[in-house]
């Protein structure tokens, strides 16, 4: 049986590359209006659980549900995730504007959430700009654009704030958190613990395929004895002092 409320599951994934478990029978799920920030240290299959997660990985074993049902063709997943890859440039020539028109019109976004997200995200000075030449930061908040305005009930961002200054970063932090609020529920990737701790209302701790812990900040330090800790020094104290690697 499934997680009553939960917009989507993933239970006992498994996916076995040259005979190493990348991943090694993860379990979660996340719940509308909720951000579940997903983090570990390198290499511990963070993306390659986001990919199985949106369907572009197929898992060796375990399933995604939502509603309660297995999710089985691409078609199914697509209706269900909107997903932004961490590295995905779109092609060089073409314009901000054209992107922004696609996504409207393919996401079905309502007027009013569109113009938020230009707003919100900074894009109104770039619609007469080529791709191409964008900054990094200014992809990134296209790319967030294209995720967020897609009417999906689940958002999943692969290391979405990396890009952005401390100033910066409060307004795209504040732009995820809105979407959450009005509904849907959020996964990301997250490299800086601190920008984890400013968003997410429950934490999914990998490492080497696995899930390490899985909960709120506040059960994270608790099992870690450490209570009312930082998340760093939560997230060390949970891979043995830090051995496992740098938080990625």
């Amino acid at each position: 049986m499934g997680v009553a409320g939960a917009a989507v599951e993933a239970r006992g994934l498994r996916l076995v590359r040259d005979g190493r478990r990348v991943l090694d029978g993860v379990d979660f799920e996340v719940f509308p209006g909720e951000v579940l920030a997903v983090i570990g240290p390198n290499g511990a299959g963070k993306t390659t659980l986001l990919e199985c997660l949106v369907g572009l990985r197929r898992p060796d074993a375990g399933s995604v549900r939502h509603g309660g049902r297995a999710l089985q063709a691409l078609g199914d997943f697509a209706r269900v995730f909107a997903f932004m890859p961490d590295d995905a440039p779109p092609p060089a020539e073409v314009s901000v504007a054209t992107l922004l028109a696609h996504a409207r019109r393919c996401g079905e976004a309502p007027p009013a959430l569109a113009a938020e997200l230009t707003d919100r995200l900074g894009l109104r000075p770039l619609v007469g700009a080529r791709a191409g030449e964008l900054s990094r930061g200014e992809r990134r908040r296209v790319a967030l654009f294209l995720a967020l305005a897609l009417e999906r009930p689940v958002v999943v961002l692969d290391e979405p704030f990396g890009a952005f200054d401390p100033l910066q970063l409060l307004d795209i932090l504040a732009v995820v958190r809105a979407r959450a609020s009005a509904g849907r529920a959020v996964v990301a990737s997250v490299h800086q613990m601190t920008d984890a701790e400013k968003i997410a209302d429950r934490v999914l701790l990998i490492s080497a395929g696995r899930v390490v812990a899985f909960g709120t900040r506040a059960e994270l330090g608790l099992r870690a004895g450490l209570p009312g800790a930082p998340l760093e020094e939560t997230f060390l104290a949970l891979l043995g002092g830090g051995g496992a690697g740098a938080p990625a």
